[in-house]
């Protein structure tokens, strides 16, 4: 049966890639990204807006309205939201400015979308929120602190709502991608990284299973702990 689902961030990078995949399947997709939607004006609904901006959540309320009847009662609104925006910023001293806009998108954004769609979801009885964050959520990173951090505070955030949230069946899901092909991925070393269509393949399976978390791919997941492990040790022993 087809969904309605809100995607947020969803111009670029894997959203767009879900955003296709979800159209292509048959769903109903209400979008809204900084820029114009990827399927252009022809595609689905798409609403311009910065994520990052505190106005996100009077547009949200406005979209629940319109998408649900009555403020998104018990039969409309969205059945799931996918939150896929992000950014990154390299961090040269003493330049600190863009530090805060990072956690505004990666980690506030979030949390203001949450804020709006829970009650809707508790009066209907069921929804599924999906979050991409990243596997650097495990480390240190003194060349991107603000990234790193936002994404710890965000997976950390989602699994605590997930655990607060399974017993009214509202499922959350993390996902935690390595490497995937997006123009954020500038490390000069990005193993095993992946295409944003198999990205985007993930994200519908996590839609169809609802699981709690995914980390993929698994074996970057596992090099990352090992190297949180090695820091902790020389931050006790310095």
């Amino acid at each position: 049966m087809p969904r309605t689902i809100l995607i947020i961030g969803n111009s670029d990078g894997i959203g767009r890639a879900v955003t296709r995949a979800l159209v292509a399947r048959g769903d109903r997709v209400v979008g809204v990204s900084r820029s114009p939607s990827p399927l252009g004006t022809s595609g689905p609904r798409h609403e311009i807006q910065d994520v990052g901006s505190p106005q996100l959540g009077d547009l949200l309320r406005r979209l629940l309205r319109e998408e649900g009847g009555k403020e998104g009662g018990k039969d409309g609104g969205f059945d799931a939201c996918i939150y896929c925006a992000g950014i990154g910023s390299g961090l040269t001293l003493p330049d600190l400015s863009n530090e805060t806009r990072v956690f505004d998108v990666n980690l506030t954004g979030m949390v203001r979308t949450l804020e709006t769609l829970v009650p809707h979801w508790l009066e209907r009885g069921t929804g599924h929120f999906v979050g991409l964050s990243s596997i650097a959520d495990d480390i240190y990173s003194t060349d991107a602190p603000s990234y790193a951090a936002s994404k710890a505070g965000f997976s950390h955030y989602l699994l605590s709502m997930g655990l607060k949230l399974r017993r009214h069946n509202i499922a959350v899901t993390n996902i935690r991608f390595g490497f995937v092909d997006t123009k954020m991925a500038k490390a000069p070393m990005r193993p095993l990284m992946m295409t944003t269509e198999r990205a985007a393949r993930h994200v519908l399976r996590c839609l169809d299973r609802r699981p709690l978390q995914l980390s993929v791919p698994k074996i970057v997941g596992a090099f990352a702990h090992a190297m949180r492990l090695a820091q902790s040790l020389r931050i006790w022993t310095a």
